[in-house]
């Protein structure tokens, strides 16, 4: 044996297990022994997960292991191969780990494929071998390379690296497939977990046309795409929604009733757009992270935290495109991407975390903020996705004015594509100055220096009021009184609810709103407003009641229940007496002149 070779059994599927072997070549371990190591986390998602948790039992054949810490063991020196085995546990319906029962399996090799430390350069091998409870009818999707395979897709695979077998995850099972040609590139996207039969010429059409515009978008030239193949891999469940991008694939997790069935109207399908806007997302990070990628991440250390300020560009900036291109490829109309845009736009004016974190710093604290969420959240994080895609807006706006609409940001951003493919090396923090300067020019200096100061350094909110109203796009304020909108009532009091057991719960109480100047806070549970009882059938009745109460300036009182303990307290009828409407986050509506 001359390889490091896994080979991976779904063992046991009311269990939930897979059966891993790791064989070592002999060469590897002869001289002084190796350390094998499970990620700690998966590149694109930012938070330190300790796949190696699941790892039920580990041992050496005809070797002892020694565990250095929670996720990495050492082996000691052989004259003969290594064999590791061991047996994985998978229930994690997320992109992001592994999962296997009775009527599917999955996996992405961080979650069940050690590391051979110090050889991660060495060419790898994978098998994966059927088990007697996998069904005749199961086959394998992936995009890593066949060796030697059967008709169903069990048997022998190959990669170059082990950073290169961790990119591309095996879905098993029974699959809905789709495919379509991209500008001479075979697409595919295979379905589990759908109700019923698809509808494949409609997913067909929107998805070729999204991913014609991303390849002419980095390549208006050649059109060729930097992969042979691709695939979108599609769970759908009840519900559930997220990506995770690959190089040559990306995992997607979607609700069943997001996806299109014969016979629906698409033009009323707002779920469908999202979906839509799901896949272009992942698929633009195919150029977007998956290789144009901070330098941080190259390479990934896949045992501790990759730091980076950037991910406002790469998150932002891609989440800025995913819904621009299904504008351009015609996916959507205009109404409909300014609809998106206001949401967005909306979505970031209602956080107060705004105004205290930079997207620099959010970046950088992706690790413990932004993917570790509590009821402080929104009082103390800005979403790099949704500032970072309002940031690369006004970017774009700003350029194409400064340049008479000689320019725009699809300049710079192709600019860095073809960095990436001369130097194929990751970014540095100010290789994107760089790009500014080289194809704006020296001229537009000042401006991004300030606007980098202001909006990705800094926390001022973006001039997008402007900046819009100068390409004909019509900002309008859509505050509805409080006193006749529940919603709106919400936001002028700071909160945010949800159900449980029957209680109406506190999730968040944002910074300045009038419920926490009043004294309540997350984790509330609301029993009475003004001695009517709470429910989550009369909670939007009650809060008008309550606004209606305050704009009298009368007192108003709530009763509840913290951490088991009753609670009475009363809003001063003298909050009436301030501009309430001027309390309330701004709301912003866009239209095209």
């Amino acid at each position: 044996m001359n390889r490091i070779r896994y080979t991976i059994l779904p063992q046991d599927l009311h269990g939930h297990r897979f059966a891993v072997t790791l064989d070592i070549p002999a060469r590897i371990v002869s001289k002084e022994g190796v350390q094998v190591q499970l990620p700690a986390w998966i590149p694109g998602s930012y938070m330190v997960r300790d796949f190696s948790k699941h790892i039920e039992t580990i041992n050496a054949k005809s070797q002892r292991l020694e565990k250095i810490d929670s996720h990495t063991w050492f082996v000691p020196a052989s004259k003969q191969d290594v064999q590791i085995q061991y047996q994985v546990y998978a229930f994690d319906t997320s992109v992001r780990a592994a999962y296997l029962d009775q009527y599917r399996g999955f996996f992405n090799p961080t979650s069940l494929c050690l590391q051979v430390l110090d050889f991660a350069d060495e060419e790898h091998e994978l098998v994966l071998q059927p088990s007697p409870q996998t069904q005749s009818s199961w086959k394998i999707e992936t995009t890593l390379p066949a060796k030697k395979i059967d008709r169903r897709g069990f048997g022998i695979y190959e990669a170059d690296s082990y950073d290169t077998l961790i990119d591309h995850p095996m879905a098993m099972g029974e699959f809905q497939t789709i495919s379509w040609i991209s500008c001479g590139t075979p697409h595919h996207m295979v379905i589990q977990g759908a109700i019923a039969k698809v509808d494949e010429a409609q997913l067909a059409k929107d998805l070729k046309a999204i991913c014609d515009a991303h390849i002419q978008f980095f390549e208006p030239e050649s059109k060729r795409a930097p992969f042979k193949e691709y695939k979108f891999i599609v769970n759908a469940v009840g519900d559930g929604y997220g990506g995770l991008e690959h190089r040559n694939s990306t995992v997607l997790l979607c609700k069943r009733d997001d996806l299109p069935y014969p016979s629906q109207n698409i033009q009323k399908h707002d779920a469908y757009e999202d979906f839509l806007g799901l896949c272009s997302h992942e698929y633009f990070h195919a150029w977007m992270v998956k290789r144009i990628k901070p330098k941080a991440f190259d390479p990934y250390t896949l045992d501790q935290k990759n730091y980076t300020r950037l991910l406002w560009l790469f998150e932002g900036f891609t989440s800025y495109y995913d819904d621009l291109q299904l504008f351009r490829s015609q996916r959507i109309d205009l109404n409909k991407y300014l609809k998106r845009l206001e949401k967005t736009w909306n979505m970031v004016l209602r956080n107060p975390g705004r105004h205290k974190q930079s997207v620099s710093d959010s970046s950088f604290d992706a690790w413990t903020k932004y993917y570790q969420m509590d009821e402080n959240t929104p009082n103390a994080v800005v979403s790099y996705y949704t500032k970072g895609s309002l940031i690369a807006l006004a970017l774009d706006l700003l350029i194409r004015q400064h340049s008479k609409n000689r320019q725009s940001l699809d300049d710079v951003i192709r600019h860095l594509w073809q960095m990436w493919q001369l130097t194929q090396q990751g970014m540095a923090e100010n290789d994107f100055d760089q790009a500014i300067n080289f194809i704006i020019g020296p001229s537009f200096q000042k401006i991004w220096k300030q606007f980098k100061a202001d909006y990705i350094d800094g926390t001022n909110d973006l001039p997008l009021f402007d900046l819009l109203n100068q390409v004909n796009i019509k900002v309008a304020q859509k505050n509805k009184k409080v006193t006749e909108n529940a919603e709106s009532a919400k936001q002028l009091l700071g909160i945010r609810t949800s159900v449980v057991n029957g209680w109406v719960k506190l999730t968040h109480v944002l910074d300045g709103g009038l419920a926490q100047i009043a004294g309540l806070a997350a984790g509330d549970y609301l029993s009475s407003i003004q001695e009517e009882r709470v429910t989550a059938q009369r909670l939007d009745q009650l809060l008008i009641l309550l606004m209606l109460q305050l704009s009298n300036q009368e007192d108003a009182i709530i009763r509840g229940f913290r951490h088991e303990k009753e609670f009475a307290i009363r809003l001063s009828g003298s909050m009436g007496k301030r501009d309430l409407s001027s309390l309330s986050p701004a709301q912003y509506s866009l239209s095209s002149h």
